[in-house]
């Protein structure tokens, strides 16, 4: 050691996560607790807060938004927390999805319906390289559209793909369109206090 130059000891080593089976965490963790959802990622749980009470504004705005749509008038609905298999060893619980009248009635006969259209809020506990990964992990699903909403910054990132990503603040427009007909609105509309 010489000069000014400052040694640190290298940082401890973190164990890796121990993973549990699929019927371990069916039995004891897909039910959550209360302000904790847990999502099942190929052996590992992955757990984050749920929506809070200070933010279920953010869904009477879009909820709002959407009554009026051509897609809410066929009997479409947007749902919170729909519970859904990405892939056979993959179970999440998005904030929020659209499912179709055709989806509800294949999910009553027993099929696992893949919404097109979901939407995550990203809370400031959230770990950015689990919603990274989960952008890929819904478009190999099958979803078509995703908006990752960021409260704190007032900012929405519209996923067509993990590729294309755009930014909706203030006035701009973010539209779920071809997958749900009429449903375009301005970021301020989504963040508007009530």
């Amino acid at each position: 050691m010489s000069g000014n130059t400052i040694y640190r000891a290298a940082p401890l080593q973190v164990k890796p996560p121990r993973k549990v089976s699929l019927n371990t965490f069916l039995r004891k963790y897909s039910k959550g607790k209360p302000g904790i959802k847990y999502e099942y990622n190929k052996g590992l749980i992955e757990k984050t807060a749920s929506m809070k009470a200070h933010e279920q504004y953010l869904v009477f705005n879009l909820l709002k938004h959407f009554s009026s749509t051509p897609s809410a008038k066929q009997g479409h609905q947007i749902v919170q927390e729909l519970e859904i298999w990405t892939s056979s060893n993959q179970w999440r619980k998005p904030d929020l999805a659209f499912l179709t009248v055709e989806q509800a009635r294949a999910g009553a006969q027993g099929f696992e319906p893949i919404p097109e259209f979901i939407i995550e809020v990203i809370s400031p506990n959230d770990k950015i390289n689990i919603v990274k990964n989960k952008v890929y992990e819904y478009f190999n699903a099958g979803v078509k559209i995703l908006w990752q909403l960021f409260p704190e910054q007032q900012v929405i990132e519209v996923y067509r793909s993990p590729e294309d990503v755009e930014l909706c603040s203030g006035d701009k427009k973010c539209s779920a369109e071809p997958i749900v007909e009429g449903f375009v609105l301005s970021a301020a509309d989504v963040f508007k206090a009530l």
